[in-house]
Protein backbone atom coordinates (compact mmCIF):
# COMPACT_ATOMS: atom_id res chain seq x y z
CA UNK A 1 0.00 0.00 0.00
CA UNK A 2 2.75 2.51 0.80
CA UNK A 3 4.41 1.85 -2.35
CA UNK A 4 1.19 2.63 -4.55
CA UNK A 5 0.66 5.97 -2.14
CA UNK A 6 4.26 6.73 -3.07
CA UNK A 7 3.83 6.14 -7.09
CA UNK A 8 1.11 8.72 -7.13
CA UNK A 9 2.13 10.61 -4.75
CA UNK A 10 5.34 11.00 -7.82
CA UNK A 11 3.56 10.93 -10.41
CA UNK A 12 0.68 14.13 -9.18
CA UNK A 13 3.02 15.91 -7.56
CA UNK A 14 5.38 15.80 -11.03
CA UNK A 15 2.39 16.76 -13.16
CA UNK A 16 1.05 19.30 -10.98
CA UNK A 17 4.62 20.63 -11.28
CA UNK A 18 4.68 20.54 -14.95
CA UNK A 19 1.05 22.01 -15.35
CA UNK A 20 1.78 24.69 -13.12
CA UNK A 21 5.14 25.67 -13.86
CA UNK A 22 3.77 25.80 -17.96
CA UNK A 23 1.27 28.36 -16.86
CA UNK A 24 3.72 30.05 -14.11
CA UNK A 25 5.81 30.54 -17.44
CA UNK A 26 3.04 32.30 -19.27
CA UNK A 27 0.75 33.89 -16.68
CA UNK A 28 -0.97 36.76 -18.93
CA UNK A 29 -1.52 34.16 -21.75
CA UNK A 30 -3.43 31.64 -18.93
CA UNK A 31 -5.07 35.26 -17.55
CA UNK A 32 -6.71 35.57 -21.66
CA UNK A 33 -7.93 32.04 -21.39
CA UNK A 34 -9.44 32.77 -17.81
CA UNK A 35 -11.33 35.73 -19.85
CA UNK A 36 -12.96 33.36 -22.19
CA UNK A 37 -13.77 31.28 -19.47
CA UNK A 38 -15.53 34.37 -17.68
CA UNK A 39 -17.23 35.83 -20.52
CA UNK A 40 -20.95 36.76 -20.91
CA UNK A 41 -21.82 34.22 -22.82
CA UNK A 42 -19.45 31.40 -21.86
CA UNK A 43 -19.33 30.70 -17.84
CA UNK A 44 -21.04 33.78 -17.24
CA UNK A 45 -18.85 35.76 -14.51
CA UNK A 46 -18.21 39.11 -16.63
CA UNK A 47 -17.26 41.06 -13.13
CA UNK A 48 -13.90 38.66 -13.07
CA UNK A 49 -12.67 39.35 -15.85
CA UNK A 50 -10.66 42.88 -14.27
CA UNK A 51 -9.63 40.23 -12.23
CA UNK A 52 -7.82 37.88 -14.45
CA UNK A 53 -4.51 37.84 -14.15
CA UNK A 54 -4.44 38.19 -10.23
CA UNK A 55 -6.38 35.42 -10.21
CA UNK A 56 -4.61 33.21 -12.84
CA UNK A 57 -1.16 34.07 -11.03
CA UNK A 58 -2.95 32.48 -7.80
CA UNK A 59 -3.94 29.60 -9.20
CA UNK A 60 -0.70 28.44 -11.08
CA UNK A 61 1.79 29.35 -8.22
CA UNK A 62 -0.82 27.60 -6.27
CA UNK A 63 -0.30 24.00 -8.44
CA UNK A 64 3.13 24.11 -7.98
CA UNK A 65 3.27 24.83 -4.56
CA UNK A 66 0.52 21.88 -3.92
CA UNK A 67 2.66 19.79 -6.30
CA UNK A 68 6.14 20.52 -4.58
CA UNK A 69 3.83 19.67 -1.44
CA UNK A 70 2.66 16.58 -2.39
CA UNK A 71 5.86 15.05 -3.40
CA UNK A 72 7.28 16.20 0.28
CA UNK A 73 4.37 14.76 2.56
CA UNK A 74 3.91 17.87 3.66
CA UNK A 75 0.73 18.97 5.36
CA UNK A 76 -0.84 15.69 3.79
CA UNK A 77 -4.86 16.16 4.91
CA UNK A 78 -4.36 20.11 3.53
CA UNK A 79 -2.80 19.33 0.49
CA UNK A 80 -4.76 16.17 -0.72
CA UNK A 81 -8.26 17.76 0.19
CA UNK A 82 -7.04 20.89 -1.98
CA UNK A 83 -5.74 19.03 -5.03
CA UNK A 84 -8.45 16.85 -4.80
CA UNK A 85 -10.86 19.95 -4.92
CA UNK A 86 -9.10 21.61 -7.66
CA UNK A 87 -9.07 18.38 -9.76
CA UNK A 88 -13.05 17.73 -9.62
CA UNK A 89 -13.74 21.37 -10.14
CA UNK A 90 -11.55 21.17 -13.25
CA UNK A 91 -13.35 17.82 -14.23
CA UNK A 92 -16.42 19.21 -13.91
CA UNK A 93 -15.35 22.58 -16.32
CA UNK A 94 -14.23 20.52 -18.82
CA UNK A 95 -16.78 18.22 -18.93
CA UNK A 96 -19.02 21.18 -19.40
CA UNK A 97 -17.16 23.16 -21.45
CA UNK A 98 -16.91 19.54 -23.82
CA UNK A 99 -20.57 19.77 -24.70
CA UNK A 100 -20.60 23.86 -25.74
CA UNK A 101 -22.40 23.98 -28.76
CA UNK A 102 -20.92 27.68 -30.81
CA UNK A 103 -23.91 27.38 -33.29
CA UNK A 104 -26.79 26.86 -30.81
CA UNK A 105 -28.70 29.24 -29.26
CA UNK A 106 -29.06 30.07 -25.41
CA UNK A 107 -30.41 33.08 -23.49
CA UNK A 108 -27.99 35.54 -21.36
CA UNK A 109 -28.58 38.46 -19.82
CA UNK A 110 -27.15 41.54 -20.38
CA UNK A 111 -25.28 44.10 -18.35
CA UNK A 112 -28.57 46.01 -18.26
CA UNK A 113 -30.36 43.28 -16.85
CA UNK A 114 -31.87 42.25 -20.10
CA UNK A 115 -32.49 38.77 -21.45
CA UNK A 116 -30.92 38.08 -25.24
CA UNK A 117 -30.81 34.99 -27.65
CA UNK A 118 -27.41 34.28 -29.04
CA UNK A 119 -24.47 32.05 -29.74
CA UNK A 120 -22.46 30.92 -26.71
CA UNK A 121 -18.66 32.05 -26.14
CA UNK A 122 -17.23 28.08 -25.99
CA UNK A 123 -13.96 27.71 -25.05
CA UNK A 124 -12.27 24.87 -27.67
CA UNK A 125 -9.11 24.40 -25.65
CA UNK A 126 -8.80 24.20 -21.92
CA UNK A 127 -5.62 26.27 -21.41
CA UNK A 128 -3.83 23.06 -19.15
CA UNK A 129 -1.01 23.03 -20.58
CA UNK A 130 -1.20 26.85 -21.96
CA UNK A 131 -0.01 27.12 -25.53
CA UNK A 132 2.52 23.79 -25.06
CA UNK A 133 -0.23 20.90 -25.08
CA UNK A 134 -3.54 22.45 -26.85
CA UNK A 135 -6.06 20.04 -25.40
CA UNK A 136 -9.91 19.79 -26.35
CA UNK A 137 -12.02 20.21 -23.77
CA UNK A 138 -13.19 16.52 -23.90
CA UNK A 139 -9.41 15.66 -24.21
CA UNK A 140 -8.69 17.63 -21.14
CA UNK A 141 -11.89 15.85 -19.21
CA UNK A 142 -10.38 12.42 -19.82
CA UNK A 143 -6.87 13.15 -18.76
CA UNK A 144 -8.81 15.19 -15.49
CA UNK A 145 -10.57 11.21 -14.59
CA UNK A 146 -7.55 9.40 -15.02
CA UNK A 147 -5.83 12.14 -13.04
CA UNK A 148 -8.21 11.80 -10.50
CA UNK A 149 -7.67 8.03 -10.42
CA UNK A 150 -4.57 8.75 -8.49
CA UNK A 151 -5.76 11.21 -6.59
CA UNK A 152 -8.10 9.87 -4.63
CA UNK A 153 -5.87 6.97 -2.80
CA UNK A 154 -3.71 10.01 -1.76
CA UNK A 155 -6.65 11.58 -0.18
CA UNK A 156 -7.74 8.93 1.89
CA UNK A 157 -4.22 7.63 2.42
CA UNK A 158 -3.60 10.91 3.84
CA UNK A 159 -6.77 10.94 6.26
CA UNK A 160 -5.88 7.50 7.22
CA UNK A 161 -2.77 8.37 8.42
CA UNK A 162 -0.51 6.08 6.09
CA UNK A 163 1.85 9.12 4.92
CA UNK A 164 3.36 12.18 6.41
CA UNK A 165 6.12 14.30 5.93
CA UNK A 166 9.18 12.79 4.14
CA UNK A 167 12.29 11.65 5.53
CA UNK A 168 15.50 12.01 4.03
CA UNK A 169 15.85 8.63 2.48
CA UNK A 170 12.26 9.33 1.03
CA UNK A 171 12.59 12.54 0.27
CA UNK A 172 16.08 11.31 -1.95
CA UNK A 173 13.90 8.16 -3.37
CA UNK A 174 11.19 10.84 -4.55
CA UNK A 175 13.19 13.44 -5.67
CA UNK A 176 14.95 11.26 -8.21
CA UNK A 177 11.65 9.08 -9.17
CA UNK A 178 9.96 13.03 -9.76
CA UNK A 179 12.67 14.01 -11.83
CA UNK A 180 12.59 10.82 -13.89
CA UNK A 181 8.97 12.01 -14.51
CA UNK A 182 9.17 15.49 -15.15
CA UNK A 183 12.35 15.09 -17.67
CA UNK A 184 10.13 12.21 -19.57
CA UNK A 185 7.24 14.50 -19.90
CA UNK A 186 9.04 17.69 -20.43
CA UNK A 187 11.64 15.40 -23.47
CA UNK A 188 8.35 14.14 -24.97
CA UNK A 189 5.60 16.61 -24.45
CA UNK A 190 7.51 20.31 -23.74
CA UNK A 191 11.05 20.60 -25.84
CA UNK A 192 12.10 22.22 -22.75
CA UNK A 193 14.02 20.80 -20.00
CA UNK A 194 13.41 24.11 -17.59
CA UNK A 195 11.15 22.04 -15.67
CA UNK A 196 13.73 19.29 -14.28
CA UNK A 197 15.71 22.01 -12.88
CA UNK A 198 12.74 23.99 -11.40
CA UNK A 199 11.53 20.63 -9.39
CA UNK A 200 15.39 20.62 -8.32
CA UNK A 201 15.37 23.68 -7.21
CA UNK A 202 12.23 24.03 -5.10
CA UNK A 203 12.30 20.49 -3.74
CA UNK A 204 15.87 20.99 -2.65
CA UNK A 205 14.88 24.41 -1.01
CA UNK A 206 11.70 22.79 0.97
CA UNK A 207 14.30 19.92 2.32
CA UNK A 208 17.11 22.27 2.80
CA UNK A 209 14.17 24.29 5.31
CA UNK A 210 13.31 21.23 6.60
CA UNK A 211 16.52 20.45 7.86
CA UNK A 212 17.52 23.40 9.07
CA UNK A 213 13.81 25.15 10.97
CA UNK A 214 13.11 21.44 12.77
CA UNK A 215 10.75 21.01 9.93
CA UNK A 216 8.83 23.41 10.48
CA UNK A 217 6.03 22.91 7.24
CA UNK A 218 5.24 26.69 6.96
CA UNK A 219 8.58 27.94 6.54
CA UNK A 220 9.10 25.04 4.02
CA UNK A 221 5.94 26.29 2.14
CA UNK A 222 7.21 30.10 2.49
CA UNK A 223 10.40 28.68 0.96
CA UNK A 224 9.02 27.45 -1.91
CA UNK A 225 6.39 29.87 -2.51
CA UNK A 226 9.62 32.75 -2.45
CA UNK A 227 11.21 30.02 -5.62
CA UNK A 228 7.66 30.23 -8.25
CA UNK A 229 7.00 33.86 -6.81
CA UNK A 230 10.80 35.09 -8.24
CA UNK A 231 9.71 32.91 -11.80
CA UNK A 232 6.23 34.35 -11.79
CA UNK A 233 7.73 37.60 -11.36
CA UNK A 234 10.21 37.44 -13.86
CA UNK A 235 8.01 36.10 -16.80
CA UNK A 236 5.66 38.79 -16.20
CA UNK A 237 7.97 41.66 -15.91
CA UNK A 238 10.39 40.39 -19.10
CA UNK A 239 8.94 37.83 -21.10
CA UNK A 240 7.96 33.67 -20.73
CA UNK A 241 11.15 32.10 -20.88
CA UNK A 242 9.83 29.34 -23.32
CA UNK A 243 7.77 30.44 -25.77
CA UNK A 244 5.55 27.79 -27.43
CA UNK A 245 3.42 30.22 -30.11
CA UNK A 246 3.84 30.58 -33.33
CA UNK A 247 5.51 34.51 -32.94
CA UNK A 248 8.54 32.69 -31.63
CA UNK A 249 12.11 33.94 -32.18
CA UNK A 250 13.44 32.31 -35.31
CA UNK A 251 9.78 31.71 -36.66
CA UNK A 252 8.77 33.09 -40.34
CA UNK A 253 5.38 34.59 -40.45
CA UNK A 254 5.41 34.37 -44.11
CA UNK A 255 5.95 30.46 -43.89
CA UNK A 256 3.24 30.65 -40.46
CA UNK A 257 0.29 32.19 -42.68
CA UNK A 258 0.91 29.44 -45.52
CA UNK A 259 -2.79 27.50 -45.81
CA UNK A 260 -2.32 23.40 -45.64
CA UNK A 261 -2.58 23.43 -49.72
CA UNK A 262 -0.21 25.47 -50.09
CA UNK A 263 2.13 23.04 -47.88
CA UNK A 264 1.27 20.36 -49.27
CA UNK A 265 -0.27 18.68 -46.39
CA UNK A 266 -3.58 17.26 -45.16
CA UNK A 267 -6.03 20.22 -44.44
CA UNK A 268 -8.75 19.77 -41.86
CA UNK A 269 -11.95 18.19 -43.24
CA UNK A 270 -15.34 19.86 -41.37
CA UNK A 271 -19.10 19.60 -42.72
CA UNK A 272 -21.57 22.15 -41.51
CA UNK A 273 -24.95 21.04 -40.76
CA UNK A 274 -28.01 23.47 -41.23
CA UNK A 275 -31.60 22.95 -40.45
CA UNK A 276 -34.29 22.84 -42.86
CA UNK A 277 -38.11 23.58 -42.04
CA UNK A 278 -40.85 22.18 -44.39
CA UNK A 279 -43.68 25.11 -44.76
CA UNK A 280 -46.06 22.65 -45.42
CA UNK A 281 -45.51 19.89 -42.69
CA UNK A 282 -43.52 21.73 -40.32
CA UNK A 283 -41.43 19.16 -40.12
CA UNK A 284 -37.74 20.14 -39.31
CA UNK A 285 -34.67 18.25 -40.62
CA UNK A 286 -30.93 18.58 -40.34
CA UNK A 287 -28.62 18.52 -43.34
CA UNK A 288 -25.44 18.85 -44.05
CA UNK A 289 -24.12 21.53 -46.23
CA UNK A 290 -23.43 19.23 -49.30
CA UNK A 291 -27.41 18.52 -49.17
CA UNK A 292 -28.22 22.24 -48.36
CA UNK A 293 -26.65 23.16 -51.64
CA UNK A 294 -29.31 20.95 -53.31
CA UNK A 295 -32.31 22.30 -51.85
CA UNK A 296 -31.53 25.47 -50.38
CA UNK A 297 -33.52 27.06 -53.75
CA UNK A 298 -36.89 24.57 -53.65
CA UNK A 299 -39.80 26.79 -52.27
CA UNK A 300 -41.49 24.63 -49.64
CA UNK A 301 -38.13 24.61 -47.70
CA UNK A 302 -37.34 27.30 -45.82
CA UNK A 303 -33.73 27.47 -43.35
CA UNK A 304 -33.90 27.67 -40.11
CA UNK A 305 -31.77 30.68 -38.38
CA UNK A 306 -29.53 30.78 -35.85
CA UNK A 307 -28.50 27.25 -36.39
CA UNK A 308 -25.44 26.01 -37.66
CA UNK A 309 -23.43 22.60 -36.74
CA UNK A 310 -19.79 22.14 -37.15
CA UNK A 311 -18.43 18.78 -37.20
CA UNK A 312 -14.95 17.79 -37.89
CA UNK A 313 -14.70 14.63 -39.96
CA UNK A 314 -10.64 14.36 -39.79
CA UNK A 315 -8.08 16.56 -38.06
CA UNK A 316 -5.11 18.20 -40.29
CA UNK A 317 -3.07 21.33 -40.96
CA UNK A 318 -4.55 24.49 -39.28
CA UNK A 319 -2.66 27.77 -40.71
CA UNK A 320 -0.75 28.69 -37.16
CA UNK A 321 -0.92 32.50 -37.41
CA UNK A 322 -4.34 33.63 -39.47
CA UNK A 323 -5.17 37.56 -38.70
CA UNK A 324 -1.52 39.12 -39.06
CA UNK A 325 -2.86 41.65 -41.63
CA UNK A 326 -2.05 45.18 -40.63
CA UNK A 327 -3.18 48.05 -42.22
CA UNK A 328 -2.25 51.82 -42.22
CA UNK A 329 -5.10 54.17 -40.90
CA UNK A 330 -6.74 54.77 -44.49
CA UNK A 331 -7.53 51.01 -44.40
CA UNK A 332 -4.54 49.79 -46.78
CA UNK A 333 -3.03 46.31 -46.38
CA UNK A 334 0.22 46.65 -45.30
CA UNK A 335 1.32 43.00 -44.59
CA UNK A 336 3.44 42.27 -47.78
CA UNK A 337 5.18 45.66 -47.45
CA UNK A 338 5.78 44.80 -43.60
CA UNK A 339 7.04 41.01 -44.14
CA UNK A 340 9.52 41.78 -47.31
CA UNK A 341 11.15 44.47 -44.84
CA UNK A 342 15.03 43.63 -44.28
CA UNK A 343 14.65 45.67 -40.81
CA UNK A 344 11.33 46.68 -39.28
CA UNK A 345 10.16 47.16 -35.69
CA UNK A 346 7.18 47.06 -34.43
CA UNK A 347 5.73 48.37 -31.21
CA UNK A 348 2.80 46.51 -30.45
CA UNK A 349 0.47 47.32 -28.36
CA UNK A 350 -3.18 45.24 -28.07
CA UNK A 351 -4.61 48.32 -25.52
CA UNK A 352 -3.30 51.96 -26.26
CA UNK A 353 -5.51 53.09 -23.55
CA UNK A 354 -3.44 50.77 -21.12
CA UNK A 355 -0.68 51.17 -22.66
CA UNK A 356 3.11 51.25 -20.10
CA UNK A 357 4.25 55.12 -20.87
CA UNK A 358 7.02 54.39 -18.43
CA UNK A 359 10.11 53.77 -20.37
CA UNK A 360 8.08 55.75 -23.51
CA UNK A 361 11.48 58.26 -23.83
CA UNK A 362 13.68 55.00 -24.36
CA UNK A 363 11.43 53.70 -27.02
CA UNK A 364 11.16 56.96 -28.87
CA UNK A 365 15.19 57.58 -28.40
CA UNK A 366 14.94 53.46 -30.10
CA UNK A 367 12.67 54.67 -32.85
CA UNK A 368 14.79 57.71 -33.58
CA UNK A 369 18.01 55.62 -33.57
CA UNK A 370 16.47 53.26 -36.03
CA UNK A 371 14.72 55.44 -38.17
CA UNK A 372 18.58 57.14 -38.76
CA UNK A 373 19.78 53.46 -39.39
CA UNK A 374 17.37 52.88 -42.55
CA UNK A 375 15.28 50.99 -40.62
CA UNK A 376 11.63 50.85 -40.50
CA UNK A 377 9.58 51.58 -36.81
CA UNK A 378 6.06 51.34 -36.77
CA UNK A 379 3.49 51.28 -33.73
CA UNK A 380 1.10 48.78 -34.01
CA UNK A 381 -2.47 48.80 -32.63
CA UNK A 382 -6.08 47.59 -32.54
CA UNK A 383 -7.12 51.37 -31.92
CA UNK A 384 -8.45 53.60 -34.87
CA UNK A 385 -7.22 57.28 -36.04
CA UNK A 386 -8.60 59.23 -33.33
CA UNK A 387 -6.63 57.19 -30.33
CA UNK A 388 -3.75 56.51 -32.10
CA UNK A 389 -3.03 60.25 -32.84
CA UNK A 390 -3.90 61.00 -29.49
CA UNK A 391 -1.58 58.42 -28.17
CA UNK A 392 1.04 60.47 -30.50
CA UNK A 393 0.35 63.52 -29.07
CA UNK A 394 0.62 62.74 -25.98
CA UNK A 395 3.75 61.03 -25.82
CA UNK A 396 5.28 62.40 -28.76
CA UNK A 397 6.13 59.48 -30.91
CA UNK A 398 7.87 59.97 -34.18
CA UNK A 399 6.58 56.76 -35.39
CA UNK A 400 2.85 55.99 -36.99
CA UNK A 401 0.40 53.66 -36.13
CA UNK A 402 -0.85 51.10 -37.99
CA UNK A 403 -4.24 48.58 -37.02
CA UNK A 404 -4.65 45.09 -36.28
CA UNK A 405 -6.89 42.63 -34.56
CA UNK A 406 -5.98 42.96 -30.42
CA UNK A 407 -6.40 39.62 -30.01
CA UNK A 408 -3.41 39.08 -32.56
CA UNK A 409 -1.57 41.46 -31.20
CA UNK A 410 -1.94 39.41 -27.30
CA UNK A 411 -0.35 36.32 -29.32
CA UNK A 412 2.81 38.22 -30.63
CA UNK A 413 3.82 39.52 -27.45
CA UNK A 414 3.27 39.09 -23.80
CA UNK A 415 3.59 42.83 -22.66
CA UNK A 416 2.23 46.11 -23.46
CA UNK A 417 3.89 47.54 -25.39
CA UNK A 418 6.43 44.99 -26.75
CA UNK A 419 9.13 45.27 -29.37
CA UNK A 420 9.42 43.16 -32.17
CA UNK A 421 12.45 43.02 -34.51
CA UNK A 422 11.42 41.49 -37.84
CA UNK A 423 13.95 40.11 -40.76
CA UNK A 424 12.25 39.68 -44.39
CA UNK A 425 9.08 38.45 -42.32
CA UNK A 426 11.52 36.30 -39.71
CA UNK A 427 11.44 37.30 -35.93
CA UNK A 428 14.64 37.98 -34.45
CA UNK A 429 13.79 39.21 -30.97
CA UNK A 430 11.55 40.72 -28.92
CA UNK A 431 11.64 43.21 -26.06
CA UNK A 432 9.14 43.49 -23.36
CA UNK A 433 8.30 46.95 -21.84
CA UNK A 434 10.98 46.63 -19.27
CA UNK A 435 13.57 45.53 -21.44
CA UNK A 436 13.78 48.14 -24.45
CA UNK A 437 17.54 48.27 -25.21
CA UNK A 438 20.22 50.86 -26.37
CA UNK A 439 19.91 50.64 -30.19
CA UNK A 440 23.57 50.78 -30.69
CA UNK A 441 24.21 48.51 -28.00
CA UNK A 442 22.07 46.08 -29.49
CA UNK A 443 22.86 46.84 -33.24
CA UNK A 444 26.43 45.58 -31.91
CA UNK A 445 24.65 42.19 -31.73
CA UNK A 446 22.65 41.67 -34.62
CA UNK A 447 19.98 42.44 -32.45
CA UNK A 448 19.83 38.81 -31.30
CA UNK A 449 18.77 37.42 -27.95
Amino acid sequence: MKILITFCRILVGSLFIVSGLIKVNDAIGFSYKLEEYFSEKALGFPDLIPYALPIAVFIVVGEVLLGVATLLGAWPKLTSSLILAMIVFFTWLTFYTSHCDPHSLAIFTDPQGKPYIDNPDCVLTCGCFGDAIKLKPIESFYKDVALLIFIVPIFFAAFFGKFKLNTLKEDVIILIASLLVVAGFSYAMLDWMFPVLFTLISFGVGVLIKKVSGEKQWLMALGVLVVCAFFQYWTLVHLPIKDYRPYAIGNNIIEKMKSAEQLGKEPAKVVLYYKMKNKTTGEITEVSDDVYMKIYNDPNLEIVSGYRREEIISEGYVTPIQDFSPTNMDGESMTEQLLSEPRLFLLVSNNLDECKTNNMAEIIEFAKAAESDGAKFYGISPSGYDTAENFRHENQTPFEFLINDNIELKIIIRSNPGLVYIENGTIVNRWSNADIPDYQSAKGNGFKP
